[in-house]
């Protein structure tokens, strides 16, 4: 089933000779519970597509698609309620609230809906991310490994229709990074969570089940392909 569908996506910059697209007509379309993807050099346009997809900025040209909604007709406000909704964000660095636990930032998202949600599901989420005992915790208590739990967490607490990851292992050590890569599999694999993920690591991205390849803002390369599993 379609969750995703972009159509002709462009970003521009600047105008006449200063001219620049930093994405420049990308269409593609993903299903519900795919693991993509998305590599290229610095400056190829994955983090700006990345950026469109969840709304966090505006295109010059074309549309988002998502669960048959097209973002960018939405109002400011429309497009603010649907994102929490249904787009959960990890970025390379966490953007956890410093002055909120670890257990009040994961339910930020929840909180800004109005969702209730029950002690059960919280303690079922960060067991499976593997910081139960951390609650009470502050970001700053952590190590960088745990609070990217604590970012995914944040980004799972409202189940959405797509996870999108910007260089989410960018700023762990190996341990760390396989880690997060392992929790982003059972995701995937276990609730058939629909992954889009940047990164620049080519070993990461044969994780996933399928790789989009950009050069100079435009896809070059598509392929679908067996997942090589981390032992």
């Amino acid at each position: 089933m379609e969750i995703l569908n972009v159509k002709n996506l462009s970003k521009k910059f600047g105008e006449g000779e200063n001219e620049f697209f930093a994405l420049n007509s990308i269409s593609m379309k993903v299903n519900k519970g795919e693991f993509v993807a998305i590599v290229g050099k610095s400056g190829s346009g994955k983090s700006t597509l990345l950026n469109l997809l969840g709304g966090l900025d505006t295109p010059s040209f074309g549309n988002v698609i998502i669960n048959n909604q097209n973002i960018y007709k939405m109002s400011d406000k429309e497009l603010t309620v649907f994102r929490r909704k249904n787009i959960g964000i990890v970025f390379q660095f966490y953007n956890l609230v410093p002055a909120l636990t670890v257990k009040e930032n994961i339910l930020l998202p929840a909180l800004f809906d109005g969702k209730i949600v029950s002690d059960d599901k919280f303690n079922d989420l960060i067991k499976s991310l593997g910081i139960k005992g951390k609650e009470k915790f502050f970001p700053n208590d952590l190590s960088g490994g745990q609070q990217q739990r604590v970012a995914l967490g944040r980004a799972l607490i409202n189940k959405p229709k797509i996870l999108l990851a910007d260089e989410p292992t960018g700023n762990l050590d190996s341990r760390s990074s396989n880690q997060i890569m392992r929790l982003l599999e059972m995701y995937n694999k276990k609730y058939n969570q629909t992954i889009i993920m940047v990164t620049h690591d080519m070993t990461l991205a044969q994780r996933a089940s399928r790789i989009i390849t950009m050069k100079d803002g435009k896809i070059i390369k598509d392929v679908k392909h067996q997942i090589c599993k981390k032992k």
